[in-house]
């Protein structure tokens, strides 16, 4: 039961987010603050140890898969190889001994940015599936000859809740 009730309000937390003109969530800037202090409290487990690009790359790749398992609705993209290995190079320029702390906060203040976070694409097919049946119920009911004797008040109640027992169905909620 309490899964349940922390899955709908992660739901309603992420309906009330903002998009810009593309249609991606725009975050909150703490939600990058959220991410270089969990790099850094993670740098002695995975980015001490890293003496090459390869190795640093690595670490980072295995920061970012576990804060976005913690986290679950809000996608980080992985910077590119390139871009990442350029910020490394210009921190860390000869590459041979272990990267600092600061060094390693320098750069992971550098490669994550307000573009690195997008909307998850399992929260976006909720969204169409939830609100895009009610719409399509009414839509329905209005071409279709026969169907408004049926009222707007129980075709879309009984829409939303079949798309939310579809959902449920399909492990999506």
């Amino acid at each position: 039961m309490g899964q349940v009730v922390a899955k709908a309000k992660q739901g309603a937390e992420q309906t009330t987010q903002k998009t810009d003109k593309d249609g991606k969530v725009v975050p909150k800037p703490s939600e990058a603050k959220e991410l270089i202090n969990f790099m850094g409290k993670n740098y002695e487990t995975k980015v001490q140890s890293a003496k090459t690009f390869d190795e640093f790359y690595h670490a980072i790749y295995e920061l970012i898969e576990m804060f976005c398992e913690e986290r679950g609705q809000l996608q980080y993209k992985m910077p590119s190889k390139k871009r990442l290995e350029d910020a490394y190079k210009a921190v860390h320029p000869n590459g041979t001994a272990n990267l600092s702390k600061t060094d390693f906060m320098k750069i992971t203040e550098s490669i994550i940015t307000m573009d690195s976070f997008t909307f998850g694409k399992a929260a976006l097919d909720v969204l169409v599936v939830l609100f895009g049946a009610p719409v399509c119920a009414l839509l329905a009911k209005r071409i279709i000859p026969g169907l408004k004797s049926f009222s707007d008040d129980m075709v879309i109640p009984l829409a939303t809740s079949g798309a939310v027992v579809y959902l449920a169905k399909t492990n999506k909620l």
